[in-house]
């Protein structure tokens, strides 16, 4: 499975100086990516459509890789998610103790874990990586968490696999 890494800056960043592929902490290659790649300049804008359209309307990037999110983007980004959260936590209180102490064996109760923590963070896909401080976060951590009074600007982009 592919998906992206996004270097997020609150300034331009110059081209020679983009994070690349071997610049990721080692603990994201030893638990989420098998390997990664720095994609040419066409995947780069390919890739760029790709974060713009998942955010939805009314994010916007633009020819000098600005990326401007209103504060009201966490209000429809999340909404899809936070349904099936609540569908799987429901799903979880319905759990006998026998299930959970793994006295009794459950399929289900390791199929409904994973699905409440991908709806709250998918650890599988986006990430963003920030320049200024060097942290790699997924992009619910981090959309949760960012500063959207001011534009962000994208540097490099890397491809990763799982």
């Amino acid at each position: 499975m592919r998906n992206s890494i996004y270097e997020i800056a609150h300034s331009p960043i110059p081209m020679e100086r983009r994070a690349r592929a071997g610049n990721m902490p080692d603990w994201f290659y030893e638990q989420v990516c098998d390997y990664a790649v720095n994609p040419g300049p066409l995947e780069r804008e390919a890739s760029i459509r790709e974060l713009s359209g998942l955010l939805g309307y009314p994010c916007k990037a633009n020819e000098a890789d600005k990326l401007i999110l209103p504060p009201q983007i966490k209000l429809s980004f999340f909404r899809q998610r936070f349904a099936c959260f609540k569908t799987a936590a429901a799903a979880l209180a319905q759990t006998d103790y026998a299930a959970f102490a793994g006295l009794a064996p459950s399929a289900s109760l390791s199929s409904t874990l994973a699905r409440l923590s991908r709806s709250y963070e998918n650890r599988r896909g986006i990430y963003i990586y920030s320049a200024e401080t060097g942290a790699l976060v997924t992009l619910d951590y981090w959309l949760r968490n960012a500063d959207f009074s001011h534009p962000f600007y994208i540097g490099g982009i890397i491809d990763y696999y799982c």
